[in-house]
């Protein structure tokens, strides 16, 4: 991931410094002008990160209007815009039709034509610039689609959002490879929900969906990594999947759903163990804390998975952390 953008301006919608951010705007993201709704002043900050061949970009701020007009140069003239209204109702304009979008739904827009944007009111919003050509080959009459509202199941969008703000939060970590992937994931998720063709719907839902399902569910576990009821058929009913087919999820990445959870609750046991604020708490409390109700089988599984009891990397860890406090007292 590279930071492609970043910038504010909070103001009156006039003067240098507006104008200045303006055209900011119009260089980094998409040519255009913008504009406030019912008031004479503009809050708005942008982040626009790049993964590999596609672009996301949040928008956070005050009610605003994009206007892209007839001869304003695009862009780039092979990418399309995937619009989400995220956190506030958008309205859309192009090709002479005006489409009310309420939050959480999208819509496909071309850089190449006029068209207008409208956050309705103070909130945010999403979007993401793809490969034209990509998007062509995976989907059915693409062209016919612009402009248009995005209908995908309401599952199916989620799923797109999280793998957004997966790419957010983590693509700075990832390498050359492991981002393509990400951003190839993200490309099979929109192409579902535009409409994707059959045979890349075929290969979207063995690559992109499942990458996508098998990110959510991991985050849905760590979410909860602590509470000790954690039940697979209860995580396949949130998921509307199969029970089985989480375990194939996790067969796929070398492990299984309970060594998936098992691993979780000891890397926090561990994590809890060696914090200073924690050190009142006896040892039990954090097993329980770190979703273990039996605490002989905790001591076991510690001991196997880090070759050390709790007690022992305890008292290491305040071995460690006294030496520290001497060595800076000298």
């Amino acid at each position: 991931m590279t930071e492609a953008f970043q910038f504010r301006y909070a103001g009156a919608a006039t003067g240098r410094a507006y104008h200045s951010w303006r055209e900011e705007f119009s260089a980094r993201w998409i040519a255009a002008d913008f504009f406030p709704i019912s008031a004479d002043r503009i809050v708005n900050e942008m982040r626009g990160t790049q993964h590999a061949n596609i672009t996301i970009c949040t928008t956070r701020g005050s009610a605003a209007q994009m206007v892209r007009r007839k001869g304003q140069p695009p862009m780039s003239s092979r990418s399309l815009y995937l619009v989400i209204a995220s956190g506030a109702p958008i309205k859309t304009v192009q090709r002479g039709k005006e489409h009310c979008l309420a939050t959480g739904q999208m819509g496909l827009m071309s850089a190449e034509e006029p068209a207008e944007v409208s956050q309705l009111r103070n909130g945010s919003r999403t979007s993401l610039r793809l490969p034209r050509d990509i998007l062509a080959q995976m989907t059915w009459r693409l062209d016919d689609r612009v402009g248009r509202p995005v209908v995908a199941h309401r599952p199916l969008r989620r799923l797109l959002m999280h793998q957004i703000k997966v790419a957010h939060c983590i693509g700075h970590s990832l390498g050359p490879s492991e981002t393509f992937a990400l951003a190839q994931h993200i490309i099979d998720l929109a192409a579902l929900c535009i409409g994707a063709n059959r045979d890349a719907e075929e290969l979207a839902a063995r690559r992109g969906l499942a990458s996508a399902r098998f990110d959510a569910i991991k985050a849905d576990i760590l979410s909860q990594v602590a509470d000790s009821s954690i039940r697979l058929s209860q995580l396949a009913d949130r998921h509307h999947i199969s029970e089985r087919y989480v375990q194939q999820l996790f067969e796929l990445a070398g492990t299984s759903f309970s060594g998936f959870v098992l691993e979780q609750r000891l890397l926090l046991a561990w994590k809890l163990l060696r914090d200073p604020s924690q050190r009142w708490r006896k040892i039990s409390d954090i097993a329980t804390a770190s979703g273990f109700s039996d605490i002989s089988y905790f001591n076991r599984a510690f001991r196997l998975r880090f070759g050390a009891t709790p007690s022992d990397v305890r008292a290491a860890n305040s071995c460690e952390l006294a030496g520290a406090t001497a060595r800076a007292c000298q």
